[in-house]
């Protein structure tokens, strides 16, 4: 018979240690760490002193006497086998893969949500959505009566600046709390630019370094948005098909937003082959970007520097008939890649299934900061989880996040929602309100208006051949957790929409998000 969820090995875990808030009080129960032994990479040995560090690191509830400073870094869009150092792809990364060999690689790293706001309010939070709002009901602002990671982080005593080339990430959009410096430039002026307008990342970021402070550890938030869509077409680009010329490229009109050729209007081989191409282009510039940023700040703390590269959601190249990021929970969209350096972590490649909002408990930890509230078990595990219960990872798509308020025109609302799905029909499963469950190896994809789908994803990364017929007990487990976390979050039109303000509204629809 084959094993169940429960029955499946485990892989090696670390000492105990239990991870206390700065009120001296246990957070609630998260995930041990369970990091495996990886293939040809690094020696069981040093995967064990990793993990020690690691774990020495979470366990430690007394303020740190020389904090690091940190940057964390976000390239939008990028999925988890567009990095080269995940050994799919090659030579997209090398910035990214020279922080990995000495770092610890994350291989199963998952967003919350497919698209960039929720993922984001998720890592600046430390929350699940059902937390913080963001993503649910058409609620796009982060609120202001959450508390940000930099705002904690400010309150430790760190200078706080944030560059983003996303306009989403701005102060539109709530994530300016707990920022002293927050550079960006608006929707509006991308729309008055009619092209992908954005700061120099690097010019920005070297200016505020000339006039910070010196004494004081910094956290440096930057989003790269190189990879989003749409597409710059380069005059050299290795990444392309070798038949395809520049001017191929163009005529195809391969550089514009495809987010609406979907379903039975999706390309042919021929166009995807070209537009994967074009995003490979884009991952190595952002990839070019995080070089410059790393010199930038090679020498700027005396402490050591910790540094977390990572993305927000990743991207359909026809699978499932998609393109874009929308209407999906599939991993192709929710996978993403993750490396953590720094002078006390010693190199790995760990297995354990993490998201986004453990980054932000172990920063927090690693700062000396106060993590209270932050249930996350943090990226070294919070330890006091029972071994043979593996915790669930929930993503959710809320299919009212892109629809306008009736109040502005209910006619309109319904044009804008459909307007992409006009190519597809029920068999797609684009409609509706969608969860995803990930226990690893299994995943369970809940949707309010199709059956449910689980699949094995050792055996079938893409999501290819349902197995819920095989695995009874895992479907029944995994499929009522996902209807436990809808009903709680008010999916399948639980809860009434959130109304747009004009300025956000007005964002949403220079960067593609609104026809």
């Amino acid at each position: 018979m084959p094993k169940t969820l429960f029955e499946l090995p485990l892989p090696i875990r670390r000492m105990p240690c239990v991870v206390s808030n700065r009120n001296g009080k246990a957070p609630s129960k998260g995930r041990r760490l369970n990091a495996t032994i990886p293939r040809m990479r690094i020696s069981i040995l040093s995967v064990a002193l990793a993990g020690l560090l690691l774990s020495a690191g979470a366990c430690s509830n007394e303020a740190v006497k020389d904090p690091p400073s940190i940057l964390l870094v976000v390239i939008d869009t990028l999925r988890a086998d567009a990095a080269s150092a995940y050994g799919i792809t090659e030579g997209t990364t090398p910035a990214f893969d020279a922080l990995a060999a000495t770092g610890q690689l994350y291989t199963r790293a998952y967003a919350p949500s497919p698209w960039t706001l929720p993922s984001h309010a998720s890592l600046f939070t430390g929350s699940p959505i059902d937390d913080h709002g963001v993503g649910l009901h058409g609620q796009v602002v982060l609120p202001e009566d959450v508390t940000t990671l930099a705002e904690r982080l400010r309150a430790a005593g760190y200078q706080t600046a944030a560059f983003s080339e996303n306009a989403l990430i701005s102060p539109v959009f709530g994530f300016e709390q707990g920022f002293e410096h927050f550079s960006v430039r608006t929707a509006e002026e991308q729309m008055a630019a009619k092209q992908k307008l954005v700061i120099d990342v690097a010019d920005e970021l070297a200016r505020w370094l000339e006039a910070r402070d010196p004494e004081r550890p910094f956290f440096v938030f930057i989003n790269l948005y190189d990879p989003h869509e749409p597409y710059v077409v380069r005059a050299e680009n290795p990444f392309l098909p070798a038949s395809a010329t520049t001017e191929n490229v163009r005529q195809l009109k391969a550089g514009l937003r495809t987010s609406h050729f979907i379903c039975e209007r999706i390309p042919p081989a021929r166009q995807l082959e070209i537009l994967h191409g074009l995003y490979l282009g884009e991952v190595a510039s952002a990839d070019r970007k995080l070089k410059a940023i790393l010199t930038l700040l090679g020498d700027q703390s005396a402490s050591g520097l910790v540094t977390v590269v990572t993305s927000d959601h990743g991207e359909h190249f026809g699978e499932h008939g998609l393109l874009d990021h929308e209407f999906s929970v599939r991993d192709t969209v929710l996978r993403i890649p993750l490396v953590v350096h720094g002078p006390a972590l010693g190199p790995a490649i760990i297995e354990r299934p993490v998201e986004l909002r453990d980054v932000t408990r172990s920063l927090l930890t690693w700062a000396g900061a106060d993590a209270s509230g932050i249930a996350a078990a943090g990226l070294a595990g919070n330890q006091d989880a029972a071994p043979d219960a593996p915790a669930s990872l929930f993503a959710l798509y809320s299919d009212t996040r892109m629809r306008l308020p009736p109040t502005f025109d209910s006619a309109s609302a319904q044009q804008v929602r459909d307007f992409k799905r006009q190519g597809c029909s029920a068999t797609d499963r684009v409609f509706g309100d969608m969860v995803a469950v990930t226990r690893y190896p299994f995943k369970l994809n809940w949707y309010e208006r199709y059956p449910s789908e689980l699949f094995d994803l050792s055996r079938d990364p893409g999501e290819q051949a349902p197995q819920q017929a095989r695995h009874l007990e895992v479907f029944s487990i995994l499929e009522q957790q996902a209807r436990q976390f809808a009903a709680r979050t008010g999916l399948a039109g639980g809860q009434a929409q959130e109304r747009l303000s004009p300025e956000t509204e007005e964002a949403l629809r220079a960067l593609g998000y609104i026809d």
